[in-house]
């Protein structure tokens, strides 16, 4: 409640800082939907482009459903594996979780250069747990993990800040996402068993991947001058289509991950 609050603070006060390089060029690349630049200019207080923005509420109905499947695992002690422990690094996919729609909020509504870092900083904390967490099954260590994913959400931000483009965050989640495959891949190799060996998880890892690839065809066709965008529509795909369908593909992972062995 807290980055949302902080949210709703700064939205009714105005928004300092710069205009993000992708409200600069001509057409705009800040993902179709239309906004006034004078108010990104000006710094003005209320929301930029209100579909984008406020569709990223789905991460307060996701996170809430992985923290209460969690809180149950707990309290029935399941306790099969680290993601249904009561170790804090369960509850940091919670948090990672909620970030993948808060954290986008921030750019879509401002447009301002430190929001598109929040919203870079929201996905690069999820892909980087799915390295991290793929990388924790191959090889068990909690002490790794945190710094492996510590050293990799700072790196990626890194990037992004030092790589001058409108598109470095979409090839910096880019590679992290090939890195999980690659060792999600691993750990079926290792284990002698695909997508765990079972009906249920390979229905699970299968469908989130089915998710997230038309998400991602949905961001891909609704950009700024592409086959569906519509500047003037609430009907925004890469609101209704891109953002939640990215939280039903978190879930699907978690529930992949709570059937694996210890």
């Amino acid at each position: 409640m807290a980055v949302l609050g902080t949210f709703l603070v700064v939205a009714g006060h105005g928004w300092p800082g710069r205009p993000d390089r992708c409200t600069l060029s001509i057409p705009d690349g800040c993902f179709c939907e239309r906004f006034d630049p004078s108010a990104v200019l000006a710094g003005a207080p209320g929301v930029r482009q209100p579909a984008n923005t406020w569709f990223n509420l789905y991460a307060l109905g996701t996170s809430l459903y992985v923290a209460v499947r969690l809180s149950r695992d707990r309290s029935a002690r399941v306790d099969r594996n680290l993601i249904t422990s009561a170790n804090p690094l369960a509850d940091l996919y919670v948090f990672a979780v909620l970030l993948l729609g808060l954290g986008s909020m921030w750019f879509h509504a401002s447009l301002e250069e430190w929001g598109g870092y929040i919203d870079g900083l929201s996905m690069y904390m999820f892909v980087g747990y799915l390295i991290c967490y793929t990388a924790y099954r191959l090889s068990p260590s909690v002490a790794r993990f945190w710094v492996g994913y510590i050293a990799l959400v700072t790196a990626a931000m890194i990037t992004q800040i030092c790589w001058k483009s409108d598109g470095a965050a979409v090839a910096v989640v880019s590679v992290l996402v090939a890195v999980y495959f690659l060792l999600e891949i691993g750990s079926w190799v290792a284990s002698g068993t695909v997508m765990l060996g079972r009906p249920k998880t390979i229905a699970l890892w299968l469908t989130a991947l089915g998710s997230i690839s038309i998400a991602a065809a949905f961001w891909y066709l609704s950009r700024t001058g592409a086959a569906l965008c519509d500047p003037d529509t609430l009907w925004q795909p890469h609101a209704v289509v891109w953002h939640p369908l990215a939280g039903v593909t978190a879930v699907l992972l978690y529930h992949y991950w709570r059937e694996a062995p210890g």
